[in-house]
């Protein structure tokens, strides 16, 4: 009984990550530029195959979040910053990532795991963003395996029981233990999660 449960979750997923990737909301693009070496000094790890999902354990907050938290400005070509101080969050939208004017908005989730929802849903930049997680206030450790960014298409997807959260991309980051940060690079929006 529980694998075909387990089954039925993994297609229900894998239903959600095809409508995500065929949303027709989502711009083209040229191939995108590095974000600056100060920013970021890692690259994307390359999309899972529609299907494909991995379980991550993910970094959690010494205090959960009791609710939502979220921050919301229209940035256009010459870039702008993200922050949700609450969470701990920057983004900071490099020049050039959008040609006009959008409305960005970042969600903290409400709860004890380090993971954001991310509009306009489906965009896809031209030049990658730069997610910067402070790690004070967390459970972070050097002792397991590096940190990552997890890329979800849906909360569904955060908390099935027993198997961890569920992820369709793994992004590789750098923790800056001087600053007691990790950044990652995004190449485009929905969720994402902080973990192992």
């Amino acid at each position: 009984m529980f694998m075909h449960w387990k089954k039925g979750v993994r297609l229900a997923v894998v239903a959600i990550l095809a409508a995500c990737s065929a949303d027709p909301t989502v711009t083209s693009t040229t191939a995108p530029t590095a974000v600056p070496q100060a920013s970021v000094q890692s690259v994307l790890a390359g999309p899972s195959p529609i299907g494909v999902l991995t379980a991550m354990r993910p970094l959690t907050r010494r205090a959960p979040l009791r609710q939502d938290v979220s921050a919301s400005a229209l940035i256009g070509a010459a870039g702008g910053t993200l922050r949700l101080p609450q969470a701990g969050f920057t983004l900071v939208v490099p020049a050039g990532a959008v040609e006009a004017p959008t409305a960005f908005s970042v969600t903290a989730l409400a709860g004890a795991d380090v993971a954001y929802e991310f509009e306009p849903h489906g965009t896809v930049f031209l030049r990658p963003l730069a997610a910067m997680q402070e790690l004070r206030g967390t459970r972070h450790t050097l002792l397991p395996a590096p940190l990552k960014a997890g890329y979800f298409p849906d909360r569904a997807t955060l908390s099935i029981s027993g198997v961890g959260t569920m992820v369709s991309e793994q992004i590789a980051g750098v923790v800056d233990l001087r600053r007691s940060s990790f950044t990652w690079p995004i190449e485009h929006f929905s969720g994402y999660i902080v973990a192992w």
